[in-house]
């Protein structure tokens, strides 16, 4: 096999040949790799549109170069002497080439391996790994981004969801909206409040908002109003994670007034019964030691205020833990449970109603 033939397999850049292995430059001491190649194609396309033409305006005096994917350990850099031509839109260009994004010096493999090692890790690791610059990574997202992302990916929403995420430090907050129907991301810009949300309705456009039906989100105040009155038809569905913590902080609070109150009595152990049986009651039942098995059965045979707490909070997590269109005996059971919670403090019946809202 020909070294020529060799290298053009290992680089595997479309639409290029490599030249004469004469031009090859190799950096000793484990330096850059250099490959000249040349263009196969005959006809000079412009990089900004898809205007095409045989007529050359003249050739660059000076040689082309990107950064490709690293060969044998090295790093490895493409170079070609591109032409000119005259676009009737953008005046005299050079040539776009196929391997690579227009105004960029990096190749197109060398910028998706950047782009997904984003998804998968912090600036530092990518820069450390890829060996570039730190805003190197964020141009190259960009470009990335630009070129790939489906430009229909807001047209039939249907079900929604939206969350915040934070990032640097200070109270950096970014929104993001995903399709539930496909399980991407379509939509994030930074802030969290109802403006924000708000930017995300003006982008969708009003027809397309009317075909939202469900937005899931948590218990924020500033999502809800966004959608009650930028999207009133669409029905605000609130996390099960955040609905069952209200319910658990709740019975926490119950567990600590039997806790007060068993102080009183003569017999210690009591108190240090409830004292010791947070996470017996907090953790889900399969998830429990023998010894909080055990302390969760003596609570049940106590009876009272805590254990109807108890089961209320089970109650709530079993309609979540299932199919909620076959599951309506777990809401009928919760819902009954919590009518006959009419001894229960204030602070668990509070919890169960906010959710209902």
């Amino acid at each position: 096999m020909r070294a020529t033939t060799l290298l053009n397999r290992f680089l595997n850049l479309p639409g290029t040949a490599v030249v004469d292995p004469g031009s090859w430059q190799v950096e000793s001491g484990g330096g850059e790799i250099r490959v000249c190649l040349r263009l196969t194609r005959r006809r000079l396309v412009c990089p900004h549109c898809a205007f095409r033409t045989r007529h050359r305006y003249d050739i660059r005096e000076v040689d082309s170069s990107w950064r490709h994917l690293d060969l044998f350990g090295r790093v490895c850099r493409i170079r070609l002497r591109r032409r000119r031509l005259r676009c009737p839109e953008h005046g005299v260009v050079a040539e776009g080439v196929p391997f690579a994004r227009p105004g960029s010096g990096f190749t197109r493999d060398f910028e998706q391996m950047v782009a997904w090692l984003v998804t998968k890790a912090d600036k530092k690791t990518i820069c450390e790994f890829m060996r570039i610059g730190w805003r190197t990574v964020g141009a190259i997202a960009a470009r990335v981004a630009e070129e790939e992302v489906d430009p229909r990916r807001l047209s039939g929403l249907v079900d929604i969801g939206v969350d915040e995420i934070s990032w640097k430090k200070n109270h950096h907050y970014l929104t993001l909206v995903s399709n539930h129907t496909t399980g991407k991301i379509v939509w994030g810009r930074s802030g969290k409040d109802t403006e924000t949300l708000n930017a995300f309705v003006d982008e969708v456009g009003a027809e397309e908002t009317e075909g939202i039906e469900a937005v899931s989100m948590d218990l924020g105040p500033a999502f809800a109003k966004s959608v009650r009155t930028r999207a009133p038809k669409a029905t605000i569905c609130f996390d099960a994670f955040h609905l069952v913590k209200l319910v658990t902080d709740a019975l926490d609070t119950v567990r600590r007034q039997v806790w007060r109150s068993a102080l009183g009595l003569r017999d210690k152990t009591i108190a240090k019964k409830y004292k010791g049986a947070r996470w017996a009651l907090l953790k889900n039942p399969d998830d429990l030691t023998a010894d909080q098995t055990g302390t969760l059965r003596e609570i049940k045979r106590s009876g009272g205020a805590l254990w109807r707490a108890y089961q209320l909070k089970e109650s709530l997590r079993a309609v979540f833990a299932g199919d909620l269109d076959t599951d309506t005996t777990n809401i009928e059971a919760y819902s009954g449970r919590r009518y006959r919670s009419c001894e229960t403090p204030a602070e668990l019946q509070r919890s169960a109603v906010d959710q209902d809202r």
